[in-house]
């Protein structure tokens, strides 16, 4: 009797071990990919349905479509430095100060006497964008080149000197400037001259690179609109460089936010940063020492990344997950792999075999096996 209740409590241990198995399995640990649409992803207000994850196969139509896209955002057919500065004219504007010259005649450029300062001598242009002179007066200088000045003074001042020669220049740019902020050696304003400033040259004039710059983007904030460059473009083709104007700035971001997590059946699970802005699934995998092959189910390797949802207004309404699935099981899609280019902030996941998910669920039932045994055995003595 004694015999037969013991085994039926041991029956009751075991059959408990096992729903506790089963439920363990159902559990198991680990990412299953899910295409169904997630509310975390999502404000409150907002449709699910919008926000469906886009899965993609890493194969060679996707590669062909990410180059030509990437081909598509190059400067491509864009002005060189050469053309920009060749179309640039200087305009002056309140705030400078202008030297009219006009030869035979000093009294008219500086009746104070030779012994000013330049900059004494010349003439400011005043908040309404004009300057005095003599035998013109008022003269609307704001908005015009200096040749487009020099030809105004010489007609108004015609009918009081005999063919005049005269010549108009800026002594003092203290109209316009842009400015320098983030990742370089000098962030500085400059100020804009009849020397032309482009994107290239405001990064040089700040000292270049600081140790820890985005090398590939430069961020320009123009009347509350921004634009992005990708500097390794600029100095690889000579094209896409842009002219600088007053109140820009040109910001370079910190490349330590250019990184990728690795996370799953790696070697080492580690953020990996991006090399001068790039880093493939190859190189990434490469960087924690590979795939873990006694664990890593090379049939399911993923990156994850987040596509902003924004309405007509610009405004965020989401997050949409947009995952990437490589199958590497026969080798040959590692070359894939290599073409496929990863994103600042991408998640690469690769998953655990079947066997190895198994085995978690027994280490996580094994204690609670050992605890029922420990409690029959209680019971038994």
């Amino acid at each position: 009797m004694k015999r037969s209740s013991l085994a039926a409590r041991l029956r009751s241990a075991l059959v408990l071990a096992g729903v506790l198995f089963m439920a363990g399995c159902a559990v198991v640990p680990g990412i299953r990919m899910d295409d169904t649409p997630d509310p975390a992803f999502a404000t409150e207000d907002e449709e699910i349905e919008d926000f469906t994850p886009l899965v993609r196969e890493i194969d060679a139509d996707l590669i062909r479509a990410m180059r030509q896209a990437e081909a598509a955002r190059e400067p491509g057919d864009g002005v060189t430095r050469a053309e920009l500065v060749d179309e640039h004219e200087y305009r002056i504007q309140p705030g400078d100060i202008l030297l009219v010259v006009v030869w035979g005649h000093p009294e008219l450029a500086n009746p104070m006497g030779q012994f000013q300062d330049i900059e004494q001598q010349g003439r400011l242009v005043r908040d309404d964008g004009t300057i005095f002179f003599p035998y013109a007066g008022v003269v609307e200088v704001a908005g015009q080149t200096m040749e487009e000045v020099r030809t105004q003074l010489s007609q108004q001042v015609m009918p009081f000197v005999t063919a005049p020669q005269l010549d108009v220049r800026v002594v003092a740019f203290r109209s316009q400037k842009m400015y320098v902020t983030g990742e370089v050696r000098e962030p500085r304003t400059i100020p804009l001259t009849d020397d032309p400033v482009t994107v290239l040259d405001a990064i040089n004039k700040a000292g270049g690179f600081g140790e820890y710059a985005d090398r590939r983007r430069a961020i320009l904030t123009r009347d509350g609109e921004q634009q992005e460059f990708d500097i390794l473009e600029l100095y690889a083709t000579g094209r896409g460089d842009q002219l600088m104007e007053d109140r820009d700035v040109l910001h370079i971001p910190d490349n330590r936010q250019n990184k990728v997590f690795m996370m799953g059946e790696t070697t080492t699970q580690r953020s990996v940063p991006l090399h001068e802005g790039r880093l493939t699934l190859a190189e990434a995998i490469s960087e924690t020492e590979g795939l873990n092959l006694g664990t890593a189910d090379t049939r399911n390797i993923f990156v994850m990344r987040g596509e902003p949802v924004l309405d007509d207004d610009g405004e965020l309404r989401g997050m949409r997950p947009e995952i990437f699935h490589l199958d590497a099981s026969t080798g040959y899609p590692l070359i894939l792999a290599e073409a496929f280019e990863l994103e600042p902030r991408d998640i690469v996941y690769v998953s655990s075999t079947g066997m190895v998910r198994f085995n978690r669920v027994v280490q996580q039932i094994l204690p609670t096996v050992q605890t029922l045994w420990q409690t029959d055995r209680i019971l038994r003595d």
